[in-house]
């Protein structure tokens, strides 16, 4: 009886998941930030058209200026946050690179480094997710370091949880998917290491045999699980790209 054996998964699901859709992963978050910042502006603006046309004077008024300084903190909050996608998807286009998910292994040191591949991407995504998470406390730390009073402090965050609210469950899903993938991809490297000897690779095809079922069983649960993720994935990537916040009305 031949021993059993898969295919290496280079799962359809999980590239769908990622290529050109991959920007979507924030989108949302950047249209929600930017349309709060982009209402402030206008606000300040406003104020100061209504000034000129009352006292043919440019002062700006106190709230209006406080206005254009919580806009700049909830900026800065978007570069930190665009960084940090940056930072993800690098780490993601080196996992694909390197086929670290293809199980191409040839020695214990591939395994390894396939292991450091995939414990930097489970580790942008976990700060990734800290600041989509807690975004409203970074926000409110940037407005409280930009010395925004509280009235306009108070007004940037409630129209940044009621853009955000909608949005923040499918970005959430998002990054549990990324961590299900790095998990379960380091649960199959630790599998292929502790089982050294008693499975080979097939190079034309790129398939797996293993020796004893129990580990074949093991292998395939592990890779089943990243192939459910990598489709949730891309359903979740699917209806963030028809999502767009409403603007905050004034």
């Amino acid at each position: 009886m031949p021993p059993p054996s898969v295919t290496s998964p280079s799962s359809p699901a999980l590239a769908k998941a990622t290529g050109q859709r991959s920007f979507l992963i924030i989108l949302a978050t950047v249209v929600v930030v930017g349309s709060v910042a982009g209402w402030l502006i206008l606000r300040s603006s406003r104020a100061r058209r209504e000034a000129i046309a009352k006292s043919q004077m440019s002062t700006l008024s106190p709230a209006a200026g406080d206005d254009l300084v919580a806009a700049r903190a909830l900026a800065n909050y978007l570069v930190r946050l665009r960084a940090q996608v940056r930072e993800h998807e690098n780490a993601f286009l080196r996992l694909q690179q390197q086929k670290a998910l293809s199980w191409h292994i040839r020695d214990l040191a591939e395994i390894e480094r396939d292991r450091q591949i995939v414990r930097d991407f489970l580790a942008t995504n976990a700060r990734l997710t800290d600041t989509l998470k807690y975004g409203d406390g970074f926000i409110r730390a940037e407005l409280n370091t930009a010395k925004v009073p509280a009235s306009a402090r108070d007004t940037a965050l409630a129209l940044y949880a009621k853009s955000q609210g909608p949005v923040l469950p499918l970005q959430m899903r998002v990054r549990r998917c990324d961590e299900v993938i790095g998990e379960n991809a380091l649960a199959v490297l630790n599998l292929l290491d502790l089982n050294w000897g008693t499975w080979t690779r097939d190079e034309p095809t790129g398939r797996l045999d293993f020796t004893n079922s129990i580990t074949f069983a093991t292998f395939q649960d592990y890779v089943a699980k990243i192939d459910a993720a990598a489709r949730e994935r891309a359903a979740a990537q699917e209806e963030l790209s028809h999502y767009l916040p409403p603007l905050p009305q004034p």
